[in-house]
């Protein structure tokens, strides 16, 4: 996990976090952590959205919601997935193909295995470059590989 720590810390310290631990990871690679201070956070990698939570009370109320709940367990998702793909290796998770994750498009053909750290790294360079801009705001996917 020092990996997807270094990708936290790298790609989404830009939100002042200061990140300490990974509490749990969901199979669609969406992250509880803590930071230094203590505060648990949630971060979707899909939404790119780090969610502050406050303490273990108010961490176990939101991942108590139905449709938090229905998020973070992804299961048709993962089962689609499962049977499409195998099961992915440690420190994989199943995610949306970079293309599909930012248009939001969960058809089954846009599931893939992906490291989470790449997954954690991407959602945060992404975050980063379109932070300021207004939702549905069209943006290019450019690779520079």
């Amino acid at each position: 996990m020092n990996r997807v720590m270094n990708a936290l810390r790298g790609d989404w310290g830009w939100t002042g976090v200061d990140f300490a631990e990974i509490i749990a990871v969901s199979r669609m690679g969406h992250l509880l952590l803590s930071d230094t201070a203590g505060t648990i956070h949630y971060l979707d990698p899909e939404t790119r959205e780090l969610i502050c939570l406050g303490g273990e009370e108010q961490a176990r109320q939101y991942l108590a919601d139905p449709e938090v709940s229905l998020v973070w367990q992804a299961e048709k998702l993962v089962q689609a997935a499962q049977e499409r793909l195998g099961p992915p290796e440690a420190e994989e998770v199943y995610t949306l193909t970079p293309d599909a994750l930012l248009a939001g498009d969960y058809d089954v053909e846009n599931l893939t295995v992906m490291p989470l750290a790449e997954l954690i790294s991407f959602a945060g360079q992404v975050a980063w470059q379109t932070r300021n801009m207004a939702d549905n705001t069209p943006i290019k996917l450019k690779s520079n590989d």
